[in-house]
């Protein structure tokens, strides 16, 4: 009554914007229907242009969607985040990125 229910999906655009070029040890995707996670790549990093914000894992793009329709939020221990969509057929992809040190450099 008093107190409001945190949205554990809490980052907003320009939150995920400022992930631009950040560094992942690996990614790995949730599997829904058998439970548990899978690996899906190692060695990546977020890449935002324009509205799109995509995870690259040794040039494989692992996940892409549109920046304003993903569910995101930082882990607990602040070392990675979550980030989820619903694509057009319907199907739920909800990927978990582990940070690495620093940012990629051009």
């Amino acid at each position: 009554m008093f107190f409001k229910k945190k949205d554990k999906n809490c980052m907003t655009a320009e939150q995920l914007r400022g992930l631009d070029k950040r560094q992942l040890k690996y990614v790995t995707q949730r599997d829904y229907e058998k439970g548990g996670e899978k690996k899906i790549g190692d060695q990546g990093a977020v890449n935002v242009t324009g509205n799109d914000f995509t995870i690259v894992c040794f040039g494989k793009t692992v996940f892409s969607a549109p920046i304003n329709e993903i569910k995101a939020g930082e882990l607990m221990d602040l070392s990675g985040f979550t980030a989820a969509y619903t694509g057009k057929d319907g199907e739920k992809i909800c990927v978990v990125a582990r940070y690495s040190e620093g940012k990629v450099k051009l």
